[in-house]
């Protein structure tokens, strides 16, 4: 919808994700990431911002709009991913909401219009290839009229169809059943990937679901996946069930 169709994966470099999806994302593609608090969204996001740095040399954009900076490389640096050389390099670069409003001169409350004025330069000056923003249910909460986070939502998804990066919205759902916060995001995403936390058997399990992936033959079995000393590790051969 928008974005350039292209055989072309990128891979996460999640182990055994990238196995349920082809090999990755589409190259240029828009990609949602849901699930309730503490189903592991942005370090699912991390991994995919510092695999293409480390892995693949491709300059990495990681927008927070919750977290603060240092929790985030704390963060990589407990599951040995330091991200100090890369961003001394230049190819991850880590933006927190402090910095976002500082950088565009506005104290306001957060939205899309802000979010892409700063990082439209950060995408050409860095030829950005990987992009997160974690997270839009932030803008979201702040809007109270929802067709109007709708249309703001779809414009900012055309305007990163139109960069040509591959870019992870990070949105969150209760543990109520619902999907995504506002029940709009999925729709304007090329991929939707959920992480669950579900009782299998009696014991609290995360799982992984692609709910969609846009001009890919993808799994669409729910996965269990563990939270090693190395990240997020997919059993892409084990299923909860054969998904929902």
């Amino acid at each position: 919808m928008g974005w350039r169709h292209s055989l072309n994966r990128i891979p996460t470099g999640i182990e055994g994700f990238d196995k349920l999806v082809n090999g990755g994302f589409p190259e240029g593609s828009v990609n949602l990431i849901s699930g309730p608090t503490g189903s592991a969204k942005s370090l699912f996001c991390l991994h995919f911002a510092y695999n293409g740095a480390a892995e693949h040399g491709e300059p990495s954009l990681y927008v927070t709009l919750e977290e603060k900076k240092e929790n985030l490389r704390e963060t990589l640096k407990g599951f040995g991913m330091d991200p100090t050389k890369y961003e001394t390099d230049g190819t991850l670069t880590i933006v927190d909401l402090g910095e976002i409003r500082q950088l565009t001169e506005d104290e306001s409350e957060i939205d899309f219009r802000s979010i892409q004025a700063m990082i439209d330069g950060l995408i050409e000056t860095n030829e950005v290839k990987r992009l997160v923003v974690d997270s839009i249910a932030v803008v979201g909460l702040q809007q109270r009229d929802r067709r109007e986070f709708r249309r703001d939502l779809f414009q900012f998804g055309r305007f990163l169809w139109e960069k040509n990066t591959t870019s992870i919205l990070v949105t969150e759902c209760s543990e109520k059943g619902e999907l995504t916060r506002f029940g709009v995001e999925q729709f304007i995403a090329d991929s939707f990937i959920f992480l669950g936390l579900d009782n299998v058997k009696g014991e609290l399990t995360r799982t992984i679901v692609v709910r969609k992936m846009r001009l890919t033959h993808h799994d669409i079995a729910v996965h269990p996946f563990l939270i090693t000393n190395k990240g997020i590790k997919v059993s892409h051969d084990v299923k909860v069930s054969e998904g929902r």
